[in-house]
């Protein structure tokens, strides 16, 4: 039997290579949280990333029933320059009337936003609020004043690092 060529000890050594890169893409990281009703405004913050690079940080108000169970999800790209922050109710629907809402984020600037009065559950699709309820800014996603139908069940913002002046 002959040995193995130099080609199949390059293929072997790019296997291993291109494994290490796959273990090396950030996991998201998710953390549950209360949304409280009561009209007071209350803010939930994570960071993420090297360092703690990125932070994402939910400030809202909210009125009618009891706590519900939210999540807030965190990712960033393998080469730590792109970053996700995807607020929302798991079970659906939220039942609480939000006054407001603003997701902000810091270490990004926002690339793609989208609010929904109604996250994906069971065989139910997410439903987007109308682009005139809510804003998004540089680095912020938030509630537009007069328009916005109090209905909020996620957030999904894709944001890119910002650069750093020298």
């Amino acid at each position: 039997m002959a040995a193995p060529s130099g080609g199949f000890w390059t293929a072997v050594v790019l296997a291993a290579t291109a494994l290490k890169l796959v273990a090396a893409v950030s996991e998201p990281t998710t953390v549950p949280f209360d949304v409280r009703p009561g009209g007071v405004v209350h803010s939930f913050s994570q960071d993420v990333g090297p360092g703690n690079k990125f932070t994402c940080t939910f400030t809202y108000a909210s009125q009618g029933g009891t706590n519900e169970q939210w999540q807030m999800s965190l990712g960033t790209s393998e080469d730590s320059q792109h970053f996700t922050c995807t607020i929302w109710r798991p079970q659906g629907k939220s039942y609480l009337y939000f006054t407001q809402f603003k997701a902000e984020l810091r270490g990004a600037e926002i690339e793609y936003a989208m609010a929904y009065s109604k996250a994906a559950f069971e065989r139910e699709s997410d439903v987007p609020l109308k682009s005139e309820e809510f804003e998004v800014t540089k680095t912020a996603v938030s509630h537009r004043p007069g328009a916005f139908k109090a209905e909020l069940s996620k957030l999904v913002i894709v944001a890119k690092a910002a650069r750093s002046e020298l």
